[in-house]
């Protein structure tokens, strides 16, 4: 039977940004599967061409040839070496000044619910791209790397237990009702500062912070009525950034997806995205990441 997942996370209509790189392969591959392992209706390829980019000299060697038929003959031969089927998708290209206010103004003329991008080095623009949608477009988005895992038995999700909490909570909820046998894992990043260390005991104080915050998420659990079989795991950074703990325990934990909130402790979500997100955006790809708004 197929799982209702997309559905179930509002991912019912998503739009798959290609951007004619090594990347577009793999967002397809990734498309592909989560159009074969659920009841996803529709999906839709969109890519911008920033005409104004194109010089003379590059019209001059196309001969006069339309840019846009071109580029579109090129993605659809992409997308035809994984769906075989044309009607199962459809394929747009855009013609606009900058690619994140045209890419958000054509989901929200479509009512996308997600947007799904490559997650690739910073050297290659994506990081800037993803910064600027994520404080523009009011859907989620979703980051693919090179080679990501195209199923989600395994979801890895970092918080801190503030009021966006909620928002992951019922996403959770939805992805255990679809995917009973998804396996859960909570994870909390935390830091004592150094300074206090030469007035306490180093190990001392880390248990009791550790106890304080398994104590946190007991609450939580009762607060937002989580199942008692996701897993926690309360981690001192012990000099490591909050991002790097995220990697080795996703790497650990062999996690599918990395799901977090766009919000961090901030109301004004639009202006200020997480901190975590933010340098998530601008790291080394390593998991496919699932950001919630």
């Amino acid at each position: 039977m197929k799982s209702n997942i997309l559905k179930a996370n509002n991912m019912n209509n998503i739009l798959i940004a290609l951007d004619l790189t090594d990347t577009d392969e793999s967002i397809i591959r990734y498309a592909y599967s989560l159009k074969t392992q659920t009841e996803l209706s529709q999906i839709h390829f969109v890519h911008n061409i920033k005409l104004y980019e194109v010089d003379e000299v590059i019209q001059e060697m196309l001969g006069g040839k339309d840019i846009k038929t071109i580029i579109e003959k090129n993605l659809r031969a992409k997308i035809a070496k994984v769906f075989t089927d044309e009607s199962s998708y459809m394929l747009t290209v855009l013609e606009g000044t900058s690619t994140e206010y045209s890419l958000n103004l054509w989901a929200e003329k479509h009512h996308i619910d997600t947007i799904v991008l490559g997650f690739k080095k910073e050297e290659y623009g994506t990081a800037g791209m993803s910064q600027k949608l994520i404080r523009i477009y009011k859907g989620n988005l979703l980051l693919v790397p090179e080679n990501p895992s195209l199923t989600w038995n395994r979801v890895l999700v970092p918080t801190d237990f503030s009021a966006p909490f909620q928002l992951v909570s019922k996403k959770l909820a939805n992805i255990r009702m679809d995917l009973p046998g998804t396996e859960i894992k909570m994870l909390k990043a935390f830091t004592i500062p150094s300074l206090f260390f030469p007035f306490i005991d180093d190990q001392k104080a880390i248990s009791q912070t550790r106890e304080h915050i398994e104590k946190q998420y007991k609450e939580t659990v009762k607060k937002y009525k989580l199942p008692e079989d996701y897993q926690f795991s309360a981690k001192y950074q012990d000099g490591q950034g909050v991002v790097d703990i995220i990697k080795k325990e996703s790497k650990r934990f062999g996690a599918d997806v990395v799901l977090m909130s766009a919000k961090g402790s901030s109301k004004i979500a639009s202006l200020f995205i997480g901190s975590t997100i933010n340098e998530i955006l601008t790291s080394n790809p390593f998991n496919t990441i699932y950001i919630l708004k």
